[in-house]
């Protein structure tokens, strides 16, 4: 059991993939967990997993977290019942394929919409609640798409650019409140967004370890070979 018992995290878009899995690692960490996501039904899933296998908490809140409404109302059932947030891993995104040419700007807004402004909803909520407490640790995930590109991922790797300048803004802000923030890229993964890749199962580990993590703000990218040395 690591130093994460009794906490309490937020993983977002946590009804299958990365989130699903990172959920489970948390619990196993003995972490309480509030899983969000679209499908209340996949969410419930995730709970029972937990409930059989782990002796923690587990809210799960169906909330869409790029509206502003929902992720008021995800950030106050969780106060309500755990009264604080140690943790939050904004997990959640979607992809469409277009090339730039083709893309009508709904796509480009939908992507934009799920993948940037719901980080920036989410740390907006949380974070008072985290300076409150004077501690708190925030993972955004970001892609190697970033600087690599891709034809057909222009409008995912653009938003996922800017969760990556968001990420590190707020690092400068809030780390003398007592505040963590990291960016992790999990790499390829066998996905609702891929289907090649590593099994989401392998790579949630390495979120708890970030979480667990003490070292100061850094203005770069966790990856995978960061963790090369790792026991898990």
């Amino acid at each position: 059991m690591g130093n994460l018992q009794r906490k309490v995290a937020i993983i977002t878009g946590a009804g299958s993939g990365l989130g699903k899995e990172t959920a489970l690692a948390f619990a196993k960490d003995g972490t309480n967990i509030v899983i969000c996501g679209r499908n209340y039904s996949k969410l419930e899933e995730v709970e029972n997993l937990i409930k059989d296998k782990y002796a923690v908490e587990v809210l799960p809140i169906r909330a869409d977290v790029s509206s502003e409404a929902d992720v008021k109302v995800l950030v106050q059932a969780t106060l309500a019942k755990f009264k604080g947030i140690d943790i939050l891993i904004n997990n959640a995104a979607v992809f469409q394929q277009y090339r730039i040419l083709d893309s009508p700007l709904d796509s480009w807004d939908y992507q934009f919409n799920n993948n940037a402004t719901s980080v920036f909803l989410m740390m907006r909520e949380c974070i008072p609640i985290m300076r409150a407490q004077r501690s708190g640790k925030i993972i955004n995930i970001t892609s190697g798409l970033v600087r690599e590109g891709a034809a057909g991922f222009g409008a995912y790797a653009a938003s996922k650019a800017a969760v990556e300048a968001l990420t590190f803004s707020v690092q400068d802000e809030e780390h003398k409140n007592g505040i963590q923030v990291a960016l992790f890229n999990p790499g390829v993964m066998s996905t609702n967004l891929a289907t090649i890749g590593d099994d989401p199962a392998n790579v949630a580990p390495y979120l708890v370890e970030i979480a667990q993590s003490k070292a100061k703000n850094k203005k770069r990218v966790m990856q995978l070979e960061d963790f090369q040395f790792s026991n898990r």
